[in-house]
């Protein structure tokens, strides 16, 4: 996985009004409905840069990485998707705001994609929606703290484990068929 430090520059030096955890937050809600990478950049950039633009090119590679490896762990079996979050090495502020950013990013992509009203959520992924709404309104002023801290990776992981739920209630994997 790129790392976030990686996927904020390459937002930054496209002139994203996101940070890289929101940016991914609403790029996991859009491959909710197998979204393009064209359809996220238009809800990530306020606008693409000149073709020729080589640096700019550069990062959107970044970016086009991002979306291939978010979309392959969204659709793989082995359930390893990874959230971009800032890591151990920013305040606990941030982190804290970083998954709050997350969880708006992908209330957003929600929105847009007009799966909030969906008749193909259940109940389950309701409550899931209803979850992440809730993170995403986490204050950033706590003190890190053993507990702390423990209750920051138990959330992430809850966010984890909702995204791929609301993935596989709307993308069921359907087992391969097997030759005897």
């Amino acid at each position: 996985m790129l790392d976030f430090d990686q996927v904020q520059t390459a937002l930054e030096n496209l002139g994203a009004t996101a940070d890289a955890a929101e940016s991914h937050g609403t790029l996991c809600a859009l491959l909710l409905e197998d979204a393009l990478h064209a359809t996220w950049l238009s809800h990530t950039l306020e606008q693409l840069p000149d073709e020729g633009n080589v640096l700019a090119g550069e990062q959107l590679a970044v970016l086009e990485q991002l979306y291939r490896l978010t979309r392959e762990q969204l659709s793989n079996e082995d359930l390893n998707l990874e959230l971009l979050l800032p890591d151990e090495s920013y305040d606990f502020g941030m982190r804290l705001l970083g998954l709050a950013n997350w969880c708006q990013g992908f209330l957003y992509g929600v929105g847009v994609t007009g799966l909030a009203g969906n008749d193909r959520l259940d109940d389950e992924g309701r409550e899931c929606l209803s979850d992440l709404l809730e993170i995403s309104k986490l204050s950033h002023d706590e003190e890190s703290s053993d507990e702390a801290e423990l209750q920051f990776t138990e959330i992430a992981e809850h966010m984890r484990v909702a995204t791929l739920l609301l993935y596989q209630t709307l993308n069921p994997i359907t087992p391969a068929s097997t030759v005897h």
